[in-house]
């Protein structure tokens, strides 16, 4: 199979997100066939759903890979669940959380693998990382760019705050990072 490029959603509110975080990548980086090319800032959100639990840590990256969408779920999975990630309710608390939100310019509805996202234009944490890393990207099904699908979210939710930036991605070439971490910060 030939490289694709993927867009991957993070996010962590459990322990130390940093930490947990900077683990992810550093397993998603490790992934055969895998490699990370742009990673959003940190953003630090309030969360969805579930009100009842801790701010989340989101941001996005751009990885390509020659693994199949199916073969790639399966890795991210393993990574979550090997990070303690338990599933009890939907938009629970969660140690990592690793999603699929584009892969190339497929569609795909599976049992287990729908792509595009389908909250993708419905959450900020998501459409802010993914302007910040690919504001001209088309979604192949709903038409218009992030940049587009983002500042139509933004009219029709004037009273939600936008997220807030808490770190930003290292200077160098992802590929280039040795050490496992990938964001640096002080959480405070």
């Amino acid at each position: 199979m030939s490289e694709c490029e993927v867009l991957i959603g993070f996010g962590s509110n459990l322990g130390d997100r940093r930490v947990l975080i900077n683990q992810a990548l550093q397993a998603l980086s490790d992934l055969s066939a895998t490699s990370l090319k742009k990673l959003s800032s940190l953003y630090e959100t309030a969360p969805v759903g579930y009100l009842e639990q801790g701010a989340f840590l989101n941001g996005a990256v751009l990885v390509k890979s020659s693994l199949a969408a199916s073969e790639l779920l399966a890795q991210l999975l393993a990574i979550e669940n090997s990070m303690g990630r338990v599933r009890k309710e939907r938009w629970g608390p969660r140690t990592i959380d690793l999603d699929i939100l584009f892969y190339g310019n497929e569609i795909i509805d599976e049992v287990d693998l729908v792509v595009p996202h389908l909250e993708i234009a419905e959450r900020i944490f998501v459409l802010e990382p993914l302007n910040e890393i690919v504001p001209a990207r088309q979604h192949p099904q709903l038409g218009g760019t992030i940049s587009e699908l983002l500042h139509k979210y933004q009219l029709s939710h004037p009273e939600e705050v936008p997220c807030e930036i808490v770190a930003v991605p290292p200077e160098v070439a992802l590929d280039e990072v040795r050490d496992g971490i990938f964001y640096r910060y002080s959480q405070s």
